[in-house]
C-alpha cells in the first residue's frame, strides 16, 4: 500500500518574520514515475479547487497508485489571507500588483532577464540526444529543466529574490517533477470550463468537462504553459531534425471548477472523479477513464473573446454562464439610474443591452453586479466545435 507524507513548503516571509507556507502531500505509488501534480488555491477567492482535492484524498484512500502524486490544496496562504471586508481579493498581489498566476520562468524560451540566452535549449539538447530513446530522453531533460530553476534561483539570489519569483519558484521546483499538472482555478461567475494543451483532447475527454480552450505552446506565464511548453519545445525541437517518435512528455492543466468564492463538497466529489479518471488515462492510477455522457466543445484560445461593457453601472446576466447564443443575442443589461435625463426619469434611458456579436458560448460573467466602463464583462468561446 502506498505511503502518504506531509511537508510544508514556504512561499514567503512576512515583514514580521513569520513565515507562510503550504502544506504539500505526497504519495509514492509502486513507482516513482508517472507523477501527477495536483495544486488548488494559487487565487485567494479560488475555493472549489480544495472541494475537489478533500473529494479526491477519500477516492484515493485504499488505492494502490502505480505512480506518484504530489497534491497541494492551498498553495498560496498569500493571496487566501488577501481578505477586504468579506471578499477574498486574491487573483493580484497586493505588494506587486502581478497576477499570481503569471511569474513562473519560461525554461525554453527567452527571458527579458537573458534575451539572448534560454535556461534550457530544446535544440541543443534534442542535437546533443539525437538517437536517445524515450526514458533517455524524458530523464535527461527533466534533469535539464530541475537545472535550468536551479540556475533561475540563483541568479536571482544575486540581487534578491523577488516576491513573485518567491513563489513560482517554490511552485514550479515542485511541479517540474511531474508528468501531469492539474491546476485548480476557477472562473468569475462561470461554469467548469478547461484549458489543455492543443491536441490533449484524451485528456480533455477523460475529464468529461463540456467547455474546453486548447491553448499553443506559447508561454504566457501560467503554471500550465510551465508544464507542458518546454515538452512540445522539445518535441518539435526533434521533429526539425526529423525525429516524429517524440511526442510532448508531459502536459500541464487548467481546470476551471465554477465560480469564485463559491465551495461545495457535494459538488466536489464529481470534481474529484474527473481527476481520478484523467490519473488513469496517465497510468498513475490503474483502471480505465470514465465515459461521461456530457456533450463537450472546444475551441483555440485565439477564438476565446472577451466583451469589454460599454458603459457603466448595474450589470444584470440575461442568460447563466454556459449558455450557447447567437450574433446579435441579447445577454446582459446594465443600468445606472444617473443615466436618466428626463422628467419624470425614465428607466430606458438608464439600461444599455449587451449582445453577443458572434455565435459562440457564454463562458463567464464579470463577478460583481457593479461594474465600470471598459472592465471586462463577459467571456465567451467563438468558432466552436465539437471535441
Amino acid at each position: 500500500m502506498a505511503t502518504w507524507e506531509r511537508r510544508d513548503i514556504p512561499v514567503r516571509t512576512l515583514a514580521t518574520g513569520h513565515v507562510l507556507t503550504a502544506p504539500a502531500f505526497s504519495c509514492r505509488g509502486r513507482q516513482e514515475h508517472p507523477l501527477a501534480y495536483i495544486q488548488a488555491n494559487v487565487h485567494g477567492g479560488e475555493l472549489q479547487g480544495n472541494a475537489a482535492i478533500l473529494a479526491l484524498f477519500d477516492q484515493l484512500a485504499g488505492l494502490d497508485p502505480i505512480g506518484s502524486l504530489v497534491i497541494v490544496p492551498r498553495v498560496n496562504p498569500i493571496s487566501a489571507n488577501q481578505v477586504m471586508g468579506d471578499w477574498v481579493a486574491g487573483v493580484y498581489d497586493f505588494q506587486t500588483g502581478i497576477n499570481f498566476n503569471r511569474g513562473y520562468v519560461p525554461l525554453t524560451g527567452r527571458t527579458r532577464e537573458n534575451p539572448s540566452e534560454f535556461y534550457v535549449n530544446p535544440d541543443a539538447f534534442a542535437q546533443a540526444h539525437r538517437d536517445a530513446q524515450l526514458p533517455e530522453i524524458r530523464e535527461k531533460f527533466r534533469a535539464a529543466l530541475r537545472a535550468g530553476l536551479a540556475r533561475a534561483r540563483s541568479e536571482a539570489a544575486t540581487w534578491g529574490t523577488e516576491l513573485k519569483l518567491e513563489l513560482a519558484l517554490a511552485i514550479q521546483e515542485l511541479a517540474v517533477e511531474a508528468d501531469v499538472v492539474f491546476d485548480l482555478h476557477t472562473g468569475d461567475r462561470a461554469p467548469r470550463y478547461l484549458y489543455i494543451p492543443e491536441g490533449a483532447h484524451a485528456a480533455a475527454r477523460a475529464l468529461g468537462i463540456p467547455f474546453v480552450l486548447e491553448v499553443p505552446a506559447h508561454f504566457a506565464g501560467a503554471l500550465d504553459e510551465a508544464a507542458f511548453v518546454p515538452w512540445q519545445h522539445l518535441s518539435d525541437a526533434y521533429l526539425r531534425l526529423g525525429r516524429e517518435d517524440v511526442p510532448r512528455l508531459a502536459d500541464g492543466f487548467t481546470v476551471e471548477l465554477g465560480s469564485m468564492n463559491s465551495f461545495s463538497l457535494s459538488d466536489a466529489v464529481t470534481d474529484a472523479r474527473r481527476l481520478v479518471s484523467a490519473l488513469r488515462l496517465y497510468g498513475v492510477l490503474e483502471g480505465e477513464p470514465e465515459t461521461w455522457s456530457t456533450p463537450q466543445v472546444r475551441c483555440a484560445i485565439d477564438h476565446y473573446r472577451s466583451i469589454y461593457s460599454p458603459a457603466s453601472g448595474l450589470l444584470e446576466m440575461l442568460v447563466p454562464p454556459g449558455t450557447a447564443v447567437k450574433a446579435g443575442d441579447l445577454v446582459a443589461r446594465v443600468a445606472d439610474p444617473s443615466r436618466c435625463r428626463s422628467l419624470p426619469p425614465r428607466s430606458s434611458e438608464a439600461i444599455v443591452d449587451i449582445r453577443v456579436p458572434e455565435d459562440g458560448v457564454v463562458i463567464l460573467f464579470h463577478a460583481f453586479s457593479s461594474i465600470m466602463k471598459g472592465a471586462r464583462l463577459l467571456s465567451m468561446m467563438t468558432r466552436v466545435g465539437p471535441l
